[in-house]
């Protein structure tokens, strides 16, 4: 994917009055002559919503609330963040809103067949610890296509508290979330429960830098696959959970 950059909303206008094609738009609030809920209103005349999704970048504290106060740009942006923008929710922003606009995402396979009933031969009682409604209904399809029945929360202080009241044999964890990330949430996981009584922690993240792995294990995950979560890696992480269990 290569992102094309102007200066300016006019500049934008221009492109897409041209005919340019494009899946997302990611606009600034504050910008010379027009702002971004300006040329979100402008845009809104040349693209529908399905076919162009918004979001809008503020440097300041402006909510979604704030920013459509008066009602005017209530259905303008399919998300709103504040910059410095974090690279994984901007990732989560931009595939909610590119899904929610497209047909259902489709499941990569992976070169080779994947085992249909892996969980017939690796039973394993999962949890899915993800904020993002798409990315859960997304991994537990992908989990569903092997046998699995995975348990979902929305935050790292859920998946805590779902550890504690049952026994699950791993825990899909994503490191970024609301009131726990889940960094933390592994780290709490690994102090209250032994080595043999607790769940294998994967980490999930759509950061895939140089360094995010190590941090990840230093912080007490077992493992680590970058999203969107394919297929045969989920299938790989699953396998290696299942032989670290009967060491």
């Amino acid at each position: 994917m290569i992102p094309v950059a102007v200066e300016s909303g006019r500049s934008a206008l221009d492109l897409l009055e041209s005919g340019a094609s494009f899946d997302i738009a990611l606009l600034d609030l504050h910008m010379p002559e027009m702002d971004g809920t300006m040329l979100a209103a402008h845009i809104r005349r040349l693209r529908s919503p399905s076919e162009l999704p918004l979001a809008l970048l503020s440097s300041g504290a402006a909510t979604r609330a704030e920013v459509c106060a008066d009602g005017s740009a209530k259905d303008l942006f399919a998300f709103i963040l504040s910059k410095p923008v974090k690279p994984s929710l901007l990732f989560d922003g931009m595939q909610t809103a590119v899904t929610q606009t497209a047909a259902p995402p489709r499941i990569k396979e992976p070169a080779r067949d994947f085992d249909h009933k892996l969980a017939d031969r690796l039973p394993l009682k999962i949890l899915i610890a993800e904020d993002n409604v798409v990315n859960q209904r997304v991994l537990s399809r992908c989990l569903e296509r092997i046998g699995y029945r995975p348990d979902i929360v929305a935050n790292g202080l859920e998946a805590v508290e779902a550890v504690e009241r049952q026994h699950y044999d791993a825990v899909l964890m994503d490191v970024h979330m609301p009131q726990m990330d889940g960094l933390e949430a592994a780290q709490t996981i690994r102090q209250r429960f032994r080595d043999k009584l607790r769940p294998r922690l994967i980490a999930m993240t759509a950061n895939a830098m140089q360094g995010d792995r190590e941090e990840c294990l230093a912080a007490g995950m077992d493992d680590y696959v970058t999203k969107p979560v394919q297929m045969a890696l989920l299938h790989a992480a699953l396998e290696r959970c299942a032989v670290a269990l009967v060491e």
